[in-house]
């Protein structure tokens, strides 16, 4: 059977648990499970969820790079992260079993040098740096019970990853406006040797449990490349005493990538190689945060992600996914009285951000919180923890699966101030 992949295929089969993909010069169909996610940047951001009005370290270039010229000295980060997954899919069709799993993996979430400078009359800071955009890591084991029984285990590695010289500046004429800019050159994670790697292996057995065959597929995505900018804009909109109202927004312009695709199956003597296109969406975010004191704000955020521009055509039809819209909320306290050398901050927030699911929706909720201990004028550590899950009966390839997942996501990131 032979499925037909057009440049917008790639970017559907990011954020669907189960679909079709095929070489470009191949007559085979390979199914590949995947699960992603935009992948937040740094502990504190993600500790409490709403950040895109707030932006006031380093990881700014990646929610808000207007944000960066609230740096005041050179600063070099680090972020870590690891993430548990369970998930639990199951069909109303008898005659397929999926098998539910769960799975961890470890990425670099962000690393980065931002440098203060004063040029003419304006404040700039620029930066370089590296952050984790997307997670592909996912296993799925599926059972059908036909004429024989087919048992298809698939496993996928990999993430999508970026590089970027991101700036920040104030105007002069306007003080409480800041405006910022990014350029992003995305490839693969550094930690591997491509972008995305599917092993599946299926095995027919027959009515008495005996193996009659099987086979061995690899799907292996490599040499990705795309680039975009990402654009932000901070408001000091009001101002009075300890109180402080900002509001932020941010572009994430849409771009096209490339990327070889590699399929080796055991039945073949030879890979089938060729080119990807994968079209990435338009996304806008805008958001607030109020300072009731020094010592306690609270931030909201809403982002909207285009995704119905895509239209995912397969061997049985078309599909299109719904816009999604993000909203997350969060709070930050931090602990000044007696502070001299150090400050203690306490973070946590709630989110929803949907995935679409080729004509769905998987509506994911989380809770969050975060610890963070600044040493002035050295270095600070902080420590953040999400909960992410989500259940929906969703229709996939003709084919209704309950599907739910539950995601733990630890964050740790150390700054050194200069």
């Amino acid at each position: 059977m032979k499925l037909l992949l057009t440049s917008k295929t790639l970017m559907l089969i990011f954020i669907v648990c189960a679909t079709f993909a095929r070489s470009l010069c191949a007559q085979v169909r390979t199914e590949i499970p995947i699960a992603p996610e935009p992948v937040g940047s740094g502990a504190r951001a993600l500790g409490q969820s709403a950040f895109i009005a707030v932006a006031d370290d380093a990881t700014a270039a990646s929610w808000n790079p207007a944000g960066l010229i609230n740096l005041e000295r050179p600063e070099a980060s680090f972020v870590g992260a690891w993430k548990t997954i369970t998930s639990d899919p199951s069909s109303a069709d008898n005659n397929i079993s999926y098998i539910g799993d769960n799975w961890g993996l470890g990425e670099i979430n962000f690393m980065s040098y931002a440098h203060p400078l004063q040029v003419g009359n304006t404040d700039v800071v620029i930066s370089v740096n590296y952050h984790q955009v997307y997670d592909l890591g996912l296993e799925l084991n599926r059972t059908d019970f036909n004429f024989m029984t087919h048992e298809k285990k698939s496993r996928s590695e990999g993430a999508i990853s970026a590089y970027s010289l991101a700036g920040g500046l104030s105007i002069p004429s306007n003080p409480e406006i800041t405006i910022g800019a990014s350029f992003n050159w995305y490839t693969q994670s550094l930690l591997n040797d491509y972008v995305r790697q599917v092993k599946t292996t299926t095995q027919w057995f027959d009515e008495k449990g005996l193996l009659m065959a099987s086979s061995t597929m690899i799907e292996t995505l490599d040499d990705f490349r795309g680039h975009n900018f990402t654009f932000g804009l901070l408001w000091d909109a009001y101002e009075r005493q300890e109180n402080l109202l900002t509001l932020g927004l941010v572009c994430h312009t849409p771009f096209t990538a490339e990327v070889e695709q590699e399929i080796a199956d055991t039945t073949k003597s030879t890979p089938d190689i060729g080119r990807l296109e994968i079209d990435f969406p338009l996304s806008l975010g805008a958001g607030a945060n109020y300072r009731f004191s020094d010592s306690l704000s609270m931030a909201f955020d809403v982002q909207w992600t285009d995704w119905s521009e895509f239209k995912h055509e397969y061997a049985y039809g078309t599909s299109t996914p719904n816009d999604t819209l993000a909203f997350r909320l969060g709070g930050e306290y931090l602990f000044l009285e007696g502070a001299r050398e150090s400050v203690l901050a306490c973070r946590g927030g709630a989110f929803y951000e949907p995935r679409p699911v080729w004509d769905d929706i998987l509506p994911v909720y989380g809770l969050s919180a975060g610890l963070g201990w600044t040493m002035r004028e050295k270095f600070s550590l902080d420590f953040a923890y999400q909960f992410r899950w989500g259940e929906e009966d969703l229709t996939v390839r003709n084919t209704n699966i309950d599907y739910g997942i539950e995601e733990h996501f630890y964050v740790v990131s150390l700054v050194t101030y200069f």
